[in-house]
């Protein structure tokens, strides 16, 4: 908080600026990252289902011909041989070698096709299969796992083709004895790669990607690379198919690939495809380029805008920091020019305002010095004039108390009570020094006052004090009562005719308020007196004298000791008397 508000203000801006972007700017990357990836193995599994489905139409398309052959007559006649023997005189091995042969030629991708009839004889297209063959199959670990006599089983495997190892996919069938309906023999299809191969060339994931499919074993039935043909696929990326029928992932080796795949439960194969992920995220690294180039361009614009914003903002600033270090020169003759009529403008036409009152005041201050000097000359002859009229009060005391002696002397009770009571009054108003005291205290010295009035106008003024008790401890300034019980005597009493009742009570005015009741039955105000009194209590200075400040005196000092919602009250005030009220605090007491 210490630092210049340029710098503030220009951090402030850059802050306002850079952090939505860099939000939004994140959001926009991590959307579009999941967006791109999410596209990929959208159009990965959307290419991997149609060649699936190709492929295993491709593929069951020769369960028809392994019934053509096994329903043609020389092979159904050949399947009812017995023994080699019978096979051989019967010289239906030419015709059975005629009716694969015919099949194989019919498809071009046909490599081979194979009969055997257990341990007694094997037949295949080409011509060149012998005992030996026959035996090689039966140890295959497939050959009697194939026990399904409905639809044929596709597998894939390497055979000796012209003394050349070749992949085939085989397309194995279960033959069954005609008369026993028991299976004593295979028909075995060998299909080459060159239509999975046209299909796969087809399949172009990403720049480096490629197509492959697995068996249930996860040995590979079709790779780009021939020669991993009928190897283990990778364990690790296995794991991660082999109990699921689709999906994507993205490996976790040195460099990751995003693997997308499908199982066929028609074949038993998985069919997937790698891209190497570099080659996913290349569109999200330019979509993070292009973001990172849009936040450094915007940094350095809202850098250029910043710095020229609040070097403008703030030059008028410092022109007024600047002249106000001449004030504390005590320098008040400057003044700053106003550029405008914004809040800076209106704070320098302030300061100049303010200037203005201090070259004033400086120069009233100056002559105020002049006058005060005058005065204390002044104040210094008072002084001595005062201290020569000064009167001792135990001169006044000693007074009153002669008077009162001499006044029983001659049996004049009167005077003494008279005496008696001037004696307390005078000694309440001049010992006393706190500004509140006790009610108590207020209507002891009050009906003083009373009793000399009461001699003054005998039988025409009668007074009665109705207090409650939990109003005797309650405060009240100092000399509040005494006034407006003169009130009710010189303007109720006085021009009345008739006697009057004077009473002072008091009634609770909410919870945390009291109001103390002076009430008489005198001739009470007009409403015009009323308005005046009113206006009185709320405007008349008591400083400048003249008649009714009593009443806005007691008011005055109430509200500086309780408070502005304290003091007096004009109740009531007409031909029936006059009730005037002091609202003060109510405190509970103990």
């Amino acid at each position: 908080m210490d630092r210049p508000l340029f710098q503030r203000m220009l951090v402030i801006f850059t802050v306002i600026v850079i952090v939505p972007l860099i939000t939004v700017g994140a959001i926009s990357y991590v959307h579009s990252s999941n967006e791109l990836q999410d596209e990929a193995k959208e159009y990965n599994s959307l290419i991997i289902e149609q060649v699936k489905t190709y492929i295993e139409d491709y593929i069951w398309d020769y369960e028809i011909s392994t019934l053509k052959i096994v329903n043609h007559p020389d092979t159904i006649e050949f399947l009812r041989m017995n023994s080699s023997e019978e096979i051989e005189e019967s010289g239906i091995t030419q015709s059975i070698i005629n009716v694969l042969r015919n099949e194989a030629y019919s498809q071009s991708d046909i490599a081979n096709i194979t009969l055997v009839l257990d341990d007694i004889s094997i037949v295949d297209s080409a011509g060149i299969v012998d005992e030996s063959t026959a035996a090689s199959l039966r140890q295959t670990s497939w050959y009697y796992s194939i026990t399904g006599m409905a639809r044929p089983t596709i597998i894939s495997r390497v055979i000796d083709w012209h003394g050349n190892e070749r992949p085939v996919i085989s397309v194995v069938k279960r033959i069954v004895n005609p008369r026993t309906l028991q299976p004593f023999g295979m028909l075995i299809i060998d299909l080459n790669y060159q239509r999975v191969n046209d299909v796969a060339r087809k399949i172009s994931p990403g720049n480096t990607g490629y197509f492959f499919i697995t068996d249930q074993e996860g040995h590979y039935i079709y790779h780009p690379n021939s020669k991993k043909i009928g190897e283990e696929h990778n364990e690790k990326h296995w794991k991660e198919i082999e109990d699921k029928q689709s999906g994507s992932y993205v490996s976790s080796d040195k460099n990751p690939d995003l693997i997308t795949y499908s199982e066929s439960k028609q074949l038993g194969w998985t069919l997937a495809t790698t891209i190497p992920y570099h080659e996913v995220t290349q569109g999200i690294e330019y979509i993070k380029k292009i973001i990172l180039k849009t936040i450094v361009i915007s940094l350095i614009i809202v850098i250029v805008i910043g710095y020229s914003f609040s070097s403008n903002l703030l030059r008028p600033i410092r022109r007024l920091k600047d002249s106000v270090s001449w004030v504390d020169e005590e320098n008040f003759s400057l003044r700053v020019p106003v550029e405008s009529k914004d809040e800076i403008g209106q704070l320098t036409e302030g300061f100049n305002n303010m200037m203005d009152r201090i070259s004033s005041l400086v120069e009233e201050v100056y002559i105020a010095q002049i006058k005060e000097a005058e005065l204390q000359l002044l104040q210094k002859d008072t002084e001595l004039k005062a201290l020569q009229s000064q009167m001792d009060p135990h001169f006044l005391y000693n007074s009153l108390e002669t008077i009162r002696g001499m006044a029983l002397e001659s049996n004049r009770d009167d005077i003494a009570t008279i005496s008696a009571s001037m004696g307390k009054l005078l000694r309440y108003n001049l010992k006393e020094q706190s500004k509140v005291v006790d009610i108590k205290n207020e209507i002891e010295m009050s009906m003083l006052y009373l009793k000399i009035q009461k001699y003054r106008f005998n039988e025409k003024i009668e007074y009665q004090i109705n207090m409650p008790e939990w109003c005797w401890r309650q405060k009240i300034a100092r000399f509040s009562l005494q006034p407006l019980i003169e009130n009710a005597v010189i303007h109720g009493a006085e021009p009345s005719t008739a006697p009057i009742v004077i009473e002072v009570t008091a009634e609770k005015d909410s919870e945390n308020t009291f109001v103390l009741l002076i009430k008489d039955t005198g001739v009470g105000m007009t409403k015009d007196d009323k308005k005046l009194r009113r206006i009185d209590l709320k405007q008349k200075d008591v400083s400048n004298g003249g008649s009714h400040i009593g009443m806005v005196n007691v008011h005055r000092r109430n509200q500086l000791v309780f408070g502005k919602e304290f003091g007096l009250v004009i109740k009531k005030s007409d031909k029936s008397g006059t009730i005037i009220g002091i609202c003060l605090p109510y405190e509970e007491m103990e």
